[in-house]
């Protein structure tokens, strides 16, 4: 059985996440997207989205830094406090629980999502005490 993976956040906090993706599955001008929601739907519009990120090209790691690896394509996950939308925390819980996926999109256009299947990432959002505005 396979573990399940799980992705963290601090609302308010700025926070790096890695992906890889084979090289040979890689290629230059695609997009890499996170989303996190409270559960799967059919809206195109991905309107009960908490997180919705893109990546491109110029999050891609080079050999220059630690988590290159040769075989892969890495990309750095550069999340920003504003990343997290409408989470709430006001009825005094300490975490949130939603699912989560990557979806790569080649500029062949064919998706591939990560996990597959009916598999999904927990991603854990943490609440703050206080948020920093400066």
């Amino acid at each position: 059985m396979a573990k399940k993976s799980t992705i963290e956040f601090k609302k308010g906090d700025a926070i790096t996440h890695y992906f890889q993706i084979p090289l040979d599955s890689w290629s230059a001008g695609g997009k890499l997207f996170f989303t996190a929601k409270p559960k799967p739907d059919d809206d195109v519009t991905d309107a009960m989205a908490v997180i919705d990120r893109e990546f491109g090209d110029s999050s891609i790691v080079d050999s220059s830094h630690e988590m290159y690896e040769a075989d892969w394509a890495t990309y750095q996950l550069d999340f920003v406090p504003g990343d997290i939308v409408n989470v709430s925390f006001a009825d005094g819980a300490k975490k949130r629980s939603y699912m989560g996926e990557f979806t790569y999109i080649p500029v062949s256009g064919l998706p591939q999502t990560f996990p597959g299947d009916d598999e999904f990432i927990d991603a854990i959002i943490y609440a703050d005490i206080k948020r920093g505005t400066s």
